[in-house]
């Protein structure tokens, strides 16, 4: 073992590691006069923080965050991001009128896009007879023979005509 790694100090002194992994960290401890000096450095720091958190209570002002706020000066540039809206205040200017016409711009595009995409496609798509091989074309065709049969096998009860053209409603509209 060269070094320890952080993770090894740490569950050293905080007394998780197994009896092995103890013992072989104390051994290296001795042969390894730079890891000993750190974690006793680190064990001194752990108990100095210990005996001062439980010695002094720390109180912050009242006005602590806003004087803090007021100190830290612009917010620093976000990069790309930023560098997108000052081009594009340049290009467009920063007027109320021009950020409204432009929003109501962009709602109109996002609102034709939705539109386009979730639009209700059509059930049935044509399936070219000839793409489909031999063995899927008498697939399909026994499919559809069943379903034929199953529908002439099992009608639906009462007046199915209404069901295909959608008259139902118009005579429900006109027969209260």
């Amino acid at each position: 073992m060269t070094r320890l790694s952080n993770e090894q100090i740490m569950d050293y002194l905080d007394g998780t590691l197994s009896k092995e992994e103890r013992a072989r960290v104390e051994s290296h401890l001795q042969a390894n006069a730079e890891d000993a000096q750190l974690v006793n450095e680190l064990r001194f720091a752990m108990s100095a923080a210990k005996d001062w958190h439980e010695s002094e209570t720390v109180r912050v002002s009242d006005n602590f965050w806003p004087t803090l706020r007021d100190n830290l000066g612009p917010a620093p540039s976000r990069g790309v991001l930023s560098s997108l809206q000052k081009s594009w205040r340049q290009a467009f200017g920063t007027s109320p009128a021009t950020r409204l016409s432009l929003g109501a711009a962009t709602a109109a595009i996002v609102l034709a896009m939705g539109a386009f995409l979730f639009a209700p496609q059509s059930a049935q798509q044509p399936v070219v007879a000839e793409s489909l091989s031999a063995q899927d074309l008498a697939f399909v065709e026994q499919s559809v023979e069943q379903h034929e049969a199953y529908v002439a096998a099992s009608p639906v009860a009462g007046d199915v005509s209404s069901l295909e053209t959608g008259d139902d409603e118009v005579e429900n509209d006109e027969n209260p």
